[in-house]
């Protein structure tokens, strides 16, 4: 799945959504502790059942998480985290391993801090633990629907999410996004991928030259998708909301 999504460099990288919602003196508790690293794509941030030493915000880059079948290496995408997120959920429940595949798809820049220093501001800050707690719900609401939509729905309104997802995420408005590397994150076949992609560019949602995908038509894209990505869009809002509004 490496190199699956790139977006082209931008001149200025903005800073992690997650920590920027947070009151000044809480986020300034957190950022100290952070170094920002830059990660390229490819990068393996965590891997099934194996130890998290530290936690990232994606400042710019776009981290790709898959479950896999054991014996088998096919791996299927269940969430892609940007800068509204992070990566690094069991440490928020004092857990050191990782269920998950972590991989860079999208290269950019990265906060990043150990996993015994982000306890640490957690147990002095009140407002971040709530903020991180409150995303953990957002991710695994995310994740639920990810199943059900894998399950449920058909590859055109599938892969019409998918795009929509990372659009949301990345910072340019092109991607670089192979049929052999979307039919991976979806769990399906070459062929399929690339009769849905036929028909989303035939209809003018999107544009596919060289291995670069343009987004054309979002408001065309969100009618073909399936109601999942409208779902994750309103779980985010409702409980990212500021706890006093809830």
């Amino acid at each position: 799945m490496e190199n699956a999504l790139v977006s082209r460099p931008e001149k200025s990288t903005p800073g992690n959504g997650l920590l920027a919602s947070l009151p000044d003196l809480d986020r300034a508790r957190i950022t100290k502790d952070c170094e920002t690293i830059a990660l390229v794509a490819g990068q393996v941030l965590a891997e099934p059942r194996g130890r998290m030493t530290h936690a990232w915000f994606p400042a710019g880059a776009v981290i790709s998480l898959s479950v896999g079948h054991a014996g088998h290496g096919d791996n299927l995408e269940v969430a892609l985290v940007g800068r509204e997120g992070m990566v690094g959920l069991p440490l928020l429940l004092g857990g050191s391993v990782s269920e998950v595949l972590a991989t860079v798809t999208s290269p950019g820049n990265a906060l990043r801090i150990g996993a015994a220093a982000l306890r640490a501001a957690m147990a002095d800050s009140a407002p971040l633990a709530q903020r991180l707690q409150r995303y953990l719900l957002v991710a695994l609401a995310q994740m639920a629907q990810s199943a059900v939509c894998t399950r449920h729905h058909r590859l055109d309104q599938r892969l019409a999410r998918w795009l929509l997802v990372a659009g949301d995420r990345v910072l340019a408005g092109e991607l670089h996004a192979t049929h052999e590397s979307l039919a991976a994150r979806l769990g399906v076949r070459r062929a399929g991928v690339t009769r849905a992609a036929n028909g989303l560019q035939q209809a003018r949602l999107i544009a596919y030259r060289r291995g670069m995908l343009m987004l054309l038509d979002r408001k065309g894209l969100e009618a073909v998708a399936c109601a999942c990505y409208a779902a994750d869009e309103s779980s985010y809002r409702r409980l990212m909301r500021p706890r006093a509004t809830a």
